[in-house]
């Protein structure tokens, strides 16, 4: 609920009933699946552990948040109607279960004006931070952004990058880093509501 104090905070409606749908991984032991499947048992268990694999809580995320997901990972992560989408949503799903970032890697011009395209042509877009808690295959919290928040200050990093890369002889790679406060914080500067779930 939106208190007082910070009136742009909006509770994030999910489907609670989708959140423990990896849960049934945590309740099992191999000695439990029968030995031919072991090994895809195994691998499930790996990838949801993984601080690199991030596509089954990518998918998960699409249940719990009622849109579809996308499986061609060129774009967008999902949207809300594959056939006439209206909102677009790019997940970052993190290791810190209580205080989620993420990053967008290898930022340029290019990409900013991809991600901000939809926005311009009347579309909703989505930053979706979710914290993972690795323990249960499930999430702690999960943080709706309008994407159109970071386009500014994504330009203007990029701006300073490139600047001080003229200057080295090793170029920094572009990589715009996303938290939870920072995000606020751009919500709050632009008068932009934005949407919160926590256990």
């Amino acid at each position: 609920m939106a208190s007082n104090s910070d009136s742009l905070e909006q509770n994030l409606i999910i489907n609670e009933s989708e959140l423990n749908k990896y849960k049934t991984m945590c309740d099992l032991s191999p000695n439990d699946i029968p030995e031919v499947y072991r090994i895809a048992y195994k691998l499930a268990g790996m990838s949801l552990k993984s601080k690199q694999c991030n596509e089954p809580y990518e998918t998960l995320l699409s249940d719990v948040l009622m849109v579809n997901n996308l499986e061609t990972k060129h774009g967008w992560d999902a949207v809300d109607n594959s056939e006439n989408p209206t909102e677009y949503y790019e997940f970052k799903p993190s290791s810190r279960k209580d205080n989620p970032t993420g990053q967008i890697n290898d930022d340029s011009g290019s990409k900013i004006n991809k991600n901000n395209k939809p926005y311009l042509e009347g579309k909703k877009t989505w930053m979706i931070l979710a914290g993972i808690d690795k323990d249960n295959y499930t999430f702690n919290s999960i943080y709706k952004f309008p994407m159109e928040i970071y386009h500014e200050s994504r330009k203007q990093y990029l701006e300073n990058t490139i600047k001080k890369n003229k200057t080295k002889q090793k170029q920094t790679r572009v990589t715009y880093q996303i938290s939870v406060p920072k995000s606020i914080k751009l919500c709050k500067e632009q008068n932009n509501p934005y949407y919160v779930w926590k256990l």
